[in-house]
């Protein structure tokens, strides 16, 4: 398909550097800096940012600008560079890039959606239900999709995650309009006047996600897990490390507990033992034979006082075998009582 020439003028300025771009664009009417802008969003959002096609649209200057060119350009930081050297001053290039924002939700609102930071989409989708949100997660970039799910309350979470296992039929209409109004909310929130948002991807919100996962039937949790793992490798194999920690073992019943550190040898369980919490020093010290006992005290009286990061290693050593018969559905709780 050839190329429009707005998308041409578009492709030649990614090759310069955001200085001499406003200078060409200096004396242009605000309409044409707008627009050029919103093409140089709308490409990065798409991923659209092939250099072959800039390279081919700036043909005649390429090995000038290959010269001047510094590498891979961060498209917002360009954007942001150019409008404020073309249009003169912050304020007016304030007053465009609102503009801007406006014209990118008009034309997709999940490309617009797909530029925004985690934490601040997770809040404007904080009130919509579970199917609104899984249409919309649906429909980004698989690293964005993990990242706001961690930051949902537990049970938002757990619901989005089961309606992206079962995706019903949306027509087109249905998602647009979905997306226009998460996406509306979003600019309310970002603009000078919304309420700052407190980002929260900690420990904490793994953890939360973790928890959710392991109170569930392990055909629910694998699929679960799945639609996780497909969208970001990284944060499914933290979620899965985090469905069973070091702590979580006086929760164990003592015959999966038996079994799992069966297969630790004394030297990991001495490490993983010093300083730990008496609950759960107890509940393992229970669970192993007076051999098994013995060999753990003479490495203890061999090794001296551990490293912390040794400790931390050993522990997560210990915890494998239980995260390993848990994925199985061999490992059991201890059930508690319900008020």
């Amino acid at each position: 398909m050839a190329l429009k020439g707005i998308q041409k003028a578009t492709l030649l300025l990614t090759l310069l550097d955001s200085t001499t771009a406003s200078e060409l664009l200096k004396g242009q009417p605000q309409e044409v800096i707008q627009k050029i802008a919103v093409e140089l969003s709308h490409q990065d959002a798409k991923g659209d940012t092939d250099p072959e096609r800039a390279i081919q649209a700036g043909r005649q200057f390429y090995d000038e600008l290959q010269r001047s060119q510094s590498g891979s350009m961060h498209v917002k930081s360009f954007v942001n560079a150019l409008l404020q050297g073309s249009a003169g001053n912050r304020e007016k290039a304030a007053e465009i890039q609102a503009k801007m924002k406006q014209a990118m939700m008009e034309k997709d609102p999940f490309l617009a959606l797909s530029s925004a930071a985690p934490a601040h989409l997770a809040a404007a989708l904080e009130d919509e239900p579970p199917q609104a949100i899984a249409v919309v997660l649906s429909s980004l970039p698989s690293k964005l999709t993990s990242e706001v799910l961690v930051r949902l309350d537990q049970d938002t979470c757990q619901q989005t995650l089961w309606r992206m296992t079962r995706p019903g039929d949306v027509t087109p209409r249905t998602m647009r309009r979905i997306g226009e109004v998460v996406c509306k909310r979003l600019m309310d929130m970002t603009s000078d006047q919304g309420a700052p948002v407190t980002d929260d991807t900690s420990y904490d919100s793994l953890r939360r996600v973790a928890i959710i996962l392991s109170g569930l039937e392990k055909e629910k949790r694998d699929a679960m897990l799945s639609v996780i793992q497909q969208r970001d490798n990284e944060t499914a194999t933290r979620v899965r490390a985090l469905m069973v920690t070091w702590d979580d073992i006086v929760k164990i019943e003592d015959k999966s507990l038996q079994q799992a550190l069966r297969s630790v040898e004394p030297t990991v369980l001495a490490k993983a033992l010093h300083n730990a919490e008496s609950t759960v020093r107890d509940k393992v010290v229970s669970n192993i034979s007076e051999r098994m006992m013995d060999m753990i005290e003479e490495e203890t009286t061999l090794m001296g006082e551990p490293r912390k990061k040794d400790v931390i290693a050993a522990r997560e050593k210990v915890a494998q075998p239980l995260r390993e018969a848990n994925e199985a559905g061999e490992l059991l709780f201890i059930e508690e009582d319900e008020d």
